[in-house]
């Protein structure tokens, strides 16, 4: 008589499919994570305060048009996104992705505070909706950059069970 996969009360048929297994989950420290967020912002913030620190130098060097303000706020912000993303999610243990999404959203969250305490009038214009969008990709793509990809194995090489 065959054993179904229900029979003790515990699901196993999808461990190390869609599940990870118990002995692969990595459990990280809040504080360490939270840590990780708090750095990897303030990496995000420096990085963009010294790219459109270049940027004001080329518009007033006559390299770059007045115009390109956007696209200048917007390169910022990616970079920005992008360097404290890869700093915060390599200082996670799992789920790196999410760490990367929370360093942009937590860097967009402390320019939009900056911009709201300077009185800079509507709160959710289209400049501030570029700047969510480009701290979150930034942040995003950080977190898929930090992720492990594992190698394929051959399809004639079976697991062995212990």
């Amino acid at each position: 008589m065959r054993s179904t996969p229900f029979a003790y009360g515990k699901v196993t048929m999808w461990k190390g499919v869609l599940f990870l297994r118990n002995e692969d989950v990595k459990r990280g420290n809040p504080g360490q994570m939270g840590l990780g967020v708090a750095v990897g912002s303030a990496v995000a913030v420096a990085v963009e305060l010294l790219v459109l620190l270049l940027g004001a130098a080329a518009i007033s060097g006559g390299v770059l048009q007045e115009s390109a303000q956007l696209q200048l706020v917007a390169l910022a912000c990616v970079l920005g996104g992008l360097v404290g993303g890869l700093v915060c999610a390599c200082r996670w243990p799992a789920r790196k992705l999410l760490g990367g999404l929370a360093a942009g959203g937590v860097n967009f969250l402390l320019l939009w505070l900056v911009s709201l305490a300077r009185g800079g009038g509507q709160i959710l214009e289209v400049r501030s909706l570029v700047v969510l969008a480009c701290c979150v990709c930034g942040g995003a793509l950080a977190g898929l950059m930090c992720l492990k990809v594992r190698k394929k194995r051959p399809s004639g090489v079976r697991r062995t069970r212990i």
